[in-house]
């Protein structure tokens, strides 16, 4: 379990690391499918954006915070951005 400020920096960088590596599948895959520019273009932005979207969610769904009340897991409130929920005692923090 990670603590409430590494929860915060995967947030912030892990959903835009993962949204560049599947642009850049997608350019690589460019070749196969012999895109044009402005395709390509919109291509590779429309990923990103789903491929951001995604990260986030995973990080806030499947990456729980150790409570520092109880050591039990806590989840993020949808929401209320960096606020968590414990499983074990209930408490916001």
């Amino acid at each position: 379990m990670l603590k409430a400020n590494q929860h915060f920096i995967l947030s912030f960088f892990g959903p835009p690391l993962l949204a560049a590596v599947a642009c850049y599948g997608a350019y690589l895959l460019n070749f196969w499918f012999e895109m044009k520019t402005p395709v390509l273009m919109i291509t590779l932005l429309v990923t990103a954006v789903v491929f951001f979207l995604i990260g986030r969610w995973a990080i806030r769904v499947f990456v729980p915070v150790r409570c520092p009340y109880c050591k039990g897991k806590a989840y993020e409130i949808e929401g209320r951005g960096n606020r968590f929920m414990c499983l074990v005692c209930g408490k916001d923090h």
